[in-house]
Parts: structure tokens; C-alpha cells; sequence
């Protein structure tokens, strides 16, 4: 890890959960970290915390299915912090309802945030990756174990979305092969994670077992510090 010593990285859906504990564990490792999601408040009180821990985190208020947010968040990076070298794609929407059930504002919300606004965010990093010249740049996908496999009742729209995530991965990883650049890219599948989003599966299905945000963090940095050379493509994390 100690290349990425001093290097910026951007985590989006960082508030809370595993998006939190993706900042917190990257701010720990020596990284610049840039911290984004909706909720100003909770970005503040985060930032705070560890900037008293002498770490370096900023907040900054981002929609990732708001493609003018983006574009503007990742310039105020770059001009305020640094070019971008690692990006992870965390911010995520999760409701469980029968496709009948679903209304244009959910379907928006799922599809905004899962797909358009982890495309907003990739492009958005990969330009100012190739801008700065930051070759050896990684991408993460927060994606599921539902990207992978066909849902539970109630989340068909977010499965799509997710199965989505698993083709565009590999489709970029590809695409970034041809073009011989050293960018990286890794799909992150977790299980069932202890969290807000995932708090109406857990109430409704207590003998689940479930996985703690901190896991699947231990999976990141597993792939971030492997070889320059070596590409960790897909992880799936489950519990035992």
C-alpha cells in the first residue's frame, strides 16, 4: 500500500456503511480521500472526526445521478486536492418491491443511482485519470452477489441494475486493455452487509447471516495492494 501513500481516491456513497469504512480504512492507509454522498451533515461529522485524527478526508456533496454535481465535484478535486487515482463506485439505492408494485420516482432512483450515476462517476474519474496522467489508477465497483445470480422476490430492479455493473466492469476493463493503459478495475460482490440500506432484509429474515462493512474493506485493500501488474478482476464476498 505504500505507493498510494499521499494519493487521492474518491468514495462515493461514503456516509455511511461500507462506503464509510472504505474511507476511514483508505485515510488510515495514508491516502487523501475524498468523501461523497448526499447527506451533508453526516459528511461533516465524518470529516471532522478524522481530520482530529490528523487523517486527511474532505467532504464534499455530490449526487452521482446528477451528471453537472459530478462534473463540477471532480474539477473542485482536482483544483483542491489533487489528481484522482483511485475511485470507488459505492453509492447504491436498494428497495425491495414487486415489479408490479414499482413507480416511475423508485424506478428512477434505483436505476439513477446503481447505473447512470456509477457511469457518471467512472467517466468522470478515468478523464481526469488520463488528464493527469495517472496511469496506474484503479477503479472499484461496489456491485452485489445479486449481480451474479437471479434475485429474491422483491428485488428484480436491483438485481438488473447490478447484473449491469457485472457487464460494464468487464466491458471497461476491456476497453482500457486495448487501449494499453495501466488503470485497473475490480468488481467488489458482497452478500448480505450489516447495513441502513440493508436493514429491511435483515428485520424480515433474521436467520440470515450477514457480513460487517469492515469485510468487505478487507477485500478492497487486498486488491488495491496486489502487483502493479496484477489485475484482482472480481471478488465475491459472502458470509460463512
Amino acid at each position: 500500500m505504500e505507493r498510494w501513500n499521499n494519493r487521492v481516491a474518491v468514495v462515493s456513497g461514503a456516509s455511511e456503511g461500507i462506503g464509510e469504512a472504505i474511507v476511514r480504512r483508505l485515510a488510515a492507509e495514508g491516502m487523501k480521500v475524498v468523501a461523497l454522498a448526499r447527506r451533508e451533515a453526516m459528511l461533516k461529522k465524518l470529516e471532522k472526526e478524522l481530520t482530529e485524527k490528523k487523517l486527511y478526508v474532505r467532504g464534499h456533496v455530490c449526487d452521482v445521478a446528477n451528471d453537472d454535481q459530478v462534473q463540477a465535484t471532480f474539477q473542485w478535486i482536482e483544483d483542491n486536492v489533487g489528481p484522482v487515482s483511485v475511485l470507488v463506485n459505492n453509492a447504491g439505492v436498494f428497495r425491495v418491491m414487486p415489479i408490479p408494485q414499482l413507480d416511475v420516482s423508485t424506478m428512477r432512483s434505483i436505476v439513477d443511482t446503481n447505473l447512470t450515476g456509477l457511469l457518471e462517476t467512472t467517466i468522470h474519474g478515468i478523464r481526469s485519470m488520463k488528464k493527469n496522467k495517472i496511469n496506474d489508477g484503479h477503479i472499484f465497483n461496489i456491485n452485489s452477489v445479486l449481480g451474479h445470480r437471479i434475485s429474491f422476490k422483491g428485488a428484480s430492479l436491483y438485481t438488473a441494475t447490478k447484473h449491469a455493473v457485472t457487464v460494464l466492469n468487464e466491458t471497461l476493463k476491456t476497453e482500457l486493455g486495448d487501449e494499453k493503459s495501466k488503470i485497473r478495475v475490480t468488481s467488489v460482490s458482497p452478500g448480505l452487509v450489516k447495513t441502513t440500506m440493508a436493514e429491511q432484509v435483515i428485520v424480515d429474515r433474521p436467520e440470515l447471516d450477514y457480513l460487517e462493512p469492515e469485510d468487505i474493506v478487507e477485500s478492497l485493500i487486498f486488491a488495491l495492494a496486489a502487483p502493479a501488474n496484477v489485475n484482482i478482476s472480481e471478488i465475491t464476498v459472502e458470509p460463512v
